[in-house]
């Protein structure tokens, strides 16, 4: 019975030898443990760190429903533009009727040389309208002087006529 009790020890027991085997492999798992494995007080950074990121996203980031609202008013906007903008042709079109009325303009008008001319011109016949209205008063005046003289006249025969008859 010893001897078995002796024998169960030897297979059961562990040798101081596999006891510092055990020792030193613990050692080393909880060394590779602490070197590669987070602590509490990590772990609550990176949730903290992470936390506020997701914060900051959720404030600063469009939803789908906000980015389809913005597509929506930018291509009524730009269904707008195109409702109301000039094509290149009609500009072109716009441009060529501007440049015949430009040069019609240019072949109708008068020159400086031309309207010093006629500058000229108008203060010569200014000159001759004013020397024309002064003879015209002047011949108004004798109008009205043989007019009166005519009456004068007249008033005269009519006098001698009844100073006759009587």
């Amino acid at each position: 019975m010893i001897e078995h009790e002796v024998s169960d020890i030897k297979t059961n027991m562990a040798t101081k030898q596999e006891l510092e085997e055990v020792k030193q492999n613990f050692t080393t798992e909880l060394e590779d443990i602490k070197a590669n494995m987070a602590t509490k007080r990590e772990l609550e950074e990176v949730r903290n760190r992470f936390t506020k990121e997701f914060e900051d996203i959720r404030t600063n980031m469009a939803t789908k429903q906000e980015l389809e609202e913005v597509k929506h008013s930018f291509t009524k906007k730009i269904e707008d533009i195109k409702a109301n903008m000039a094509t290149k042709q009609e500009l072109e079109d716009v441009k060529n009727n501007l440049m015949k009325e430009l040069d019609h303009v240019k072949a109708n008008m008068v020159t400086k040389q031309e309207f010093v001319f006629l500058q000229q011109a108008v203060l010569e016949t200014n000159e001759i309208v004013k020397k024309i209205e002064q003879n015209m008063e002047k011949h108004e005046r004798i109008l009205d002087l043989l007019s009166r003289r005519s009456i004068e006249h007249k008033a005269a025969i009519s006098s001698i006529r009844l100073i006759k008859t009587t």
